[in-house]
């Protein structure tokens, strides 16, 4: 056995969102604690091929066997309107007893009977007396019929998520918004809307909605309303912020019309800030938050747990850590096999043979802990001269992209960047409102707005000054 064979290789995960006419995939790799972007892609299909299973069963296979890496975990997400989800207040015991008061509870919260469904639960949260519990549940002979297909177009997984789940784990393991009020999240695509709201990083609200050919802000309208209810206040004002994503985010500025109608934040989903990218179309990736959030699961601790592959198929998930124990137990006793029973000339041998061996694999792992030291120290010097650089030459990168966006008859007398606020003033021929969606549309800031109001100088001239945050940017590649 090779020492190569003993060191744990990068973990790969897929993860596959089929819903409506688009196959969203998205498959990770984790190497060293860093997640990175091996493959993705978003195949559009037609209402003739929509509705024809064969089609689509062989156009899965294709993209499993074209992948460049094999997955260790495949999770594949059930579409919400397939699952009923319920919040429910259970005693604070261990996670066995909830099981089991859960199997006699279960069929209270859902509307099937218990025998008919599969279902899964996580504790949200727990105090000294009770605990929030997440119940997820699906009918048996849905997931059969699911995973039957799946079989058949040569797919196993090793997990099956929940799309709305999958898209609030990929949002706040990349946004980091644990400390915000409120995150919510509307995915939309093929006439169909899924919302999901998380406190404080704590999943709190679901909800599937079929809107057909609505316009989406108004049937969206009543339930924002509801959504705007689970908000604290915070000084009178509301405080939070609501992300879009999928392939019908983008309709009728909706963007603009939310965060008119709403009073908070609106951005686009943008799930690859964390995870290390190349060639990622940013018009395609806010359709791609449910495959990252569902290529993630055994990758990284995620908030949202839910699992409803049935045990009976569920493979065994293989610790790299316990396999290579097992390795090197199954070496010792080979070893201690052979010294037991030789001769004692035969166990001399042996056992200088073993001596020069465990020196040898001693010496590896000694420079493997080197390299190991080495890649730290590296890594710690590399963020701190990123930090350097980012520090040093954002400002050059803004004066850089307002050079390039401001029309002809601008005129700059202040400019200034403290942190992410960016400062901007002069006079323009013309007027001054049309550089607010001038610098909406640039991909260096957001939240543009007046810092004061705009005074005219003459007929034709305004003063003006402008604030703006910064987009947070990626790392460098």
């Amino acid at each position: 056995m090779l020492l190569g064979e003993l060191i744990p290789g990068p973990k790969v995960s897929l993860g596959m969102d089929l819903r409506g006419s688009q196959i969203c995939h998205v498959l990770l790799s984790k190497l060293l604690g860093r997640i990175q972007l091996l493959d993705w892609g978003i195949e559009e299909l037609s209402a003739e091929e929509k509705n024809k299973p064969e089609v689509l069963k062989e156009k899965l296979a294709q993209l499993v066997n074209r992948l460049p890496k094999r997955p260790t975990f495949v999770t594949v997400g059930l579409p919400r309107r397939l699952v009923t989800m319920r919040t429910v207040s259970m005693p604070a015991v261990g996670e066995e007893e909830l099981k089991g008061i859960l199997e006699y509870e279960v069929e209270r919260h859902i509307p099937f009977p218990s025998e008919e469904a599969q279902y899964d639960f996580q504790v949200l949260e727990r105090d000294a007396e009770n605990a929030t519990v997440l119940l997820a549940a699906a009918r048996k002979e849905e997931i059969g019929r699911y995973l039957t297909f799946l079989e058949e177009a040569r797919i196993k997984p090793t997990a099956l998520g929940v799309s709305t789940f999958a898209s609030l784990n990929a949002l706040l393991y990349n946004g980091n918004r644990g400390g915000e009020t409120l995150t919510a999240l509307v995915d939309l695509r093929n006439g169909e809307a899924e919302l999901g709201v998380a406190k404080a990083g704590v999943f709190r609200y679901a909800r599937y909605l079929p809107i057909g050919q609505v316009a989406p802000l108004d049937a969206l309208l009543p339930d924002l309303t509801d959504l705007l209810a689970h908000l604290e206040a915070n000084g009178g004002a509301q405080a939070g912020r609501i992300t879009l994503s999928g392939s019908g985010a983008g309709r009728g500025d909706l963007l603009h019309h939310m965060a008119e109608r709403t009073g908070l934040s609106v951005e686009f989903f943008q799930p690859f800030q964390r995870i290390k990218t190349t060639g990622v179309d940013p018009q395609m990736a806010p359709s791609l938050g449910a495959a990252v959030g569902l290529a993630l699961n055994g990758l990284a601790p995620l908030p949202l747990d839910i699992d409803l592959l049935p045990e009976a198929v569920a493979p065994p998930r293989r610790d790299p850590g316990v396999v290579t124990t097992v390795r090197l137990v199954t070496l010792i006793l080979a070893l201690g096999l052979a010294y037991t029973v030789g001769g004692a000339i035969r166990e001399r041998r042996a056992l200088a043979k073993l001596t020069v061996t465990l020196n040898q694999v001693q010496a590896e792992a000694a420079k493997v802990e080197s390299l190991k030291r080495e890649i730290a120290t590296l890594g710690s010097q590399i963020v701190t001269l990123e930090k350097i650089d980012r520090e040093e030459s954002r400002k050059l990168d803004v004066l850089k992209e307002l050079v390039s966006v401001l029309p002809k008859g601008v005129t700059l007398t202040l400019f200034s960047v403290d942190g992410r606020e960016v400062r901007i003033g002069g006079l323009i021929t013309g007027s001054a409102s049309d550089l607010i969606s001038i610098l909406e549309q640039s991909p260096v800031f957001e939240n543009v707005g007046f810092a004061s109001p705009v005074a005219s100088r003459g007929t034709e001239s305004q003063d003006f000054q402008i604030k703006a945050l910064l987009e947070v940017r990626q790392e460098k590649r």
